[in-house]
């Protein structure tokens, strides 16, 4: 035997897609709950049994599994390998018959070396073991009648009476009613760490929550994800060599930038006026693992959460990472290398009606996110937003924004954040001309109607100086990208 592990990790594919394609709030419930249970350490330690044991150098995510074993001499690793994922796999398919999963494995005396230089170059280049769901033998087989996917298993009863279907639906009829209790489920989590009631049952009572201005009818769909984590761990597994505090470091900070990601949830969930108010939670996560979130939540009450969860959780990360990072710069200076910033999130946002399909806004929120990510090269907190009712599907005009520049940042005295509680108070129908008179005739023209019925002051922090147009606007957000904001913007 030697100090090297052979480490194996699971992974499901296309999460969010998965846990999203049955159209009822309860079915996404269900599926994420079954994931959280499936992938749970003991769990997974009852599978594998002496086979291997749960990576305690990885970090936790729901939907991700890490196992190691010490490196054998003379034996086949591979075969253990695949004994070890043909038994993950049996499980995982057991407990989620729809969703696909790969595994990658490798060979180190550190997962962290292992991760950055063996895994990770693996699965950019698809040299991985997949799992996917069985395909249909028969195929005038009725489909099933929830997610309309798959081919139908067999007939069972629903809440509004008797449907044909799929394994995998199936398995979310017969999990819904323990997936908001269950304390292993993302949901489950947060309402034991806030202690409110949960939240209602369907997308309709989610955004009934809203306020009255509101209408009631809309829900925004917020996806998160961490900016520049892959460069901060390969840097982490280049230096480690160099000094063995970095190398023991790794299995802190993943699970610190976990806990991370829960505290900031938790953190915003609290933040939210309608939760104290009703003191019930007032959103529904989808995923929450890693750095990963996805929640639905009334629509006014959408910037609030992403802006509070992005400025918790880049908070807690600088604080987590701090020292390591410290460490980290003085070795890449002493090789002329440039200095690693703190990692933060990114976040996309998509607002539609309640009754809007969630596949679909979750995929929208998914292409917000990476215009979110790619505006600013994955180095700043930023966020990019789309509001189906207003702009249709189509991706919007206006560039995404920096979590500073919404926050804190602006080139004036005002900051946009401010600025924006200001145009909330212009009334809705002069707002929407202002944005008509913006996209028929220009920025002079809204400026002009601005100023005619009195509403200036609250249209200048977005304008440039009106004689040197080119020049960004005094508070960092021009007036387009505020007139979309000001729709669900909350009051001060």
């Amino acid at each position: 035997m030697t100090d090297a592990y052979v480490y194996v990790d699971f992974g499901a594919v296309r999460i969010q897609q998965y846990l999203t394609r049955t159209a009822g709030l309860r079915g996404h419930r269900a599926a994420s709950n079954r994931l959280a249970q499936a992938t749970a350490d003991a769990s997974i330690e009852r599978v594998v049994g002496r086979l291997a044991e749960v990576n305690p150098e990885a970090g936790k995510a729901d939907g991700v599994v890490g196992l190691r074993f010490p490196a054998p001499t003379g034996d086949d690793v591979g075969e253990r390998v695949r004994r070890v994922q043909n038994g993950v796999f049996a499980h995982l398919r057991r407990a989620l018959p729809g969703a696909e999963f790969h595994s990658v494995w490798g060979q180190g005396e550190s997962y962290l070396a292992v991760h950055a230089h063996e895994l990770q170059p693996k699965l950019r280049h698809g040299r991985v073991r997949h799992d996917l769901p069985p395909v249909a033998e028969f195929p005038l087989a009725v489909p099933c009648r929830m997610c309309h996917t798959d081919p139908a298993a067999g007939t069972e009863g629903v809440l509004d009476g008797v449907l044909a279907l799929c394994l995998d639906c199936s398995m979310r009829n017969v999990s819904r009613r323990e997936a908001v209790a269950d304390p292993r489920s993302p949901e489950g989590r947060l309402l034991e760490e806030i202690g409110l009631k949960p939240a209602p049952e369907d997308f309709a009572g989610l955004a009934a929550l809203g306020s009255a201005a509101s209408g009631r009818n809309h829900l925004a769909t917020v996806a998160v994800d961490g900016n520049a984590f892959g460069a901060f761990f390969t840097a982490l597994a280049d230096e480690s060599s160099r000094d063995s505090e970095l190398r023991k470091s790794k299995a802190t900070i993943s699970a610190a930038l976990s806990a991370a990601t829960r505290e900031a949830l938790a953190h915003a969930a609290l933040e939210l006026s309608l939760a104290m108010d009703l003191e019930r939670l007032c959103l529904v996560p989808h995923v929450v693992g890693g750095d990963d979130v996805l929640v639905s939540l009334p629509a006014d009450q959408a910037w609030k959460f992403t802006l509070t969860f992005l400025e918790e959780f880049g908070s807690r990360v600088h604080k987590a990472t701090a020292e390591t990072l410290g460490r980290l710069n003085r070795l890449r200076a002493d090789r002329g290398l440039s200095e690693l910033q703190p990692p933060t999130a990114s976040a996309g946002v998509v607002i539609a009606h309640a009754s809007h399909p969630l596949n679909l806004l979750v995929e929208s929120a998914g292409q917000r996110l990476s215009e979110a990510k790619r505006a600013f090269g994955g180095q700043r907190a930023s966020v990019q937003w789309l509001d189906f009712t207003a702009d249709g599907p189509e991706a919007p005009a206006h560039p995404p924004l920096a979590l500073s520049v919404l926050r804190t940042e602006g080139g004036g005295e005002t900051t946009a954040s401010e600025a924006l509680s200001r145009l909330v108070r212009v009334p809705a129908s002069h707002r929407a001309r202002l944005t008509e008179a913006l996209r028929g005739s220009g920025l002079l023209t809204a400026a002009a109607l601005a100023d005619r019925v009195g509403h200036l002051d609250a249209v200048r922090p977005f304008l440039p100086p009106l004689d040197r147009l080119e020049q960004p606007p005094t508070c960092g957000v021009g007036l387009g990208a505020a007139l979309n904001l000001a729709r669900w913007w909350p009051c001060a």
